[in-house]
């Protein structure tokens, strides 16, 4: 696993270059599962998706999903634990710029001790929980038509790292519609919007955040960020032709 970081400062973007080969790619894009939109969960932007935690996961990974099983072949235990071993001094250096914060310091704390990867809530007795952090892992299909966007934000709380898989189309192959980054000296740890409505958010945005980068729209490569206090990131309005989507599995380890 090679990891080239893209960004170091106010917070780490990187990358993996062809992470998936060419098989693994065709297997997941042909497979890439077409679900009904009633079926999806929307949230602001329109943006629409499904989870691991959700029946329509358990549903296609029962039936024996293709996309499914390379997914868990890929993102196994040894996977996580290589890579927050490689880059466990960045993790740390992201949760020591807020330590006022309870949650900040409970978070910083888990970092220390010896790792576990799970997918799914454990319940820890008392040594467990002084000896073991339980990191979570979870994968998102995440399907973005014209005019979706999401708005900028820094994440939750218990996310560590954020990864992504892109699936274009020929026709939205290497478009500048992937993750956009902002540089900001706006804290936001707390992952909180400032206005009740998108409007007002959008203009805040604009004169509060910096665009710094946006990630190609491109097959194979594993795109990634550590969470911090000032990792700001979103999906700008899409302008793509009605019948495109833009597909992405988002896969998301969290304390």
């Amino acid at each position: 696993m090679h990891i080239k970081f893209i960004q170091e400062k106010p917070y780490y973007i990187f990358e993996i270059e062809s992470f998936l080969n060419d098989t693994e790619y065709s297997i997941i894009d042909e497979n890439f599962p077409k679900v009904e939109k009633e079926k999806l969960k929307d949230g602001v932007g329109n943006k629409l998706n499904f989870n691991n935690r959700d029946q329509v996961y358990k549903d296609l990974d029962a039936n024996g999903n293709k996309a499914i099983k390379i997914l868990n072949e890929k993102f196994d235990e040894n996977f996580f634990l290589n890579l927050t071993k490689k880059i466990k001094k960045q993790l740390i250096i992201s949760r020591l710029s807020n330590l006022t914060n309870f949650t900040n310091l409970k978070n910083l704390y888990s970092l220390f001790r010896k790792t576990k990867i799970v997918n799914k809530n454990y319940k820890k007795n008392i040594i467990q929980k002084l000896l073991y952090s339980n990191y979570q892992y979870t994968f998102e299909f995440s399907y973005m038509y014209n005019n979706a966007f999401l708005l900028p934000h820094t994440d939750k709380e218990s996310k560590l790292v954020s990864l992504m898989l892109y699936f274009p189309s020929k026709n939205l192959e290497n478009l500048n519609i992937g993750t956009t980054f902002y540089n900001s000296k706006l804290k936001n740890f707390g992952n909180d919007h400032f206005f009740p409505n998108v409007e007002e958010n959008v203009s805040f945005y604009e004169k509060n955040l910096t665009e710094t980068i946006t990630f190609p729209f491109k097959k194979k490569n594993l795109y990634a960020f550590i969470k911090s206090d000032l990792s700001w990131h979103a999906v700008k309005k899409l302008r793509i032709p009605e019948n495109e989507v833009r597909r992405s599995i988002n896969i998301n380890l969290k304390i």
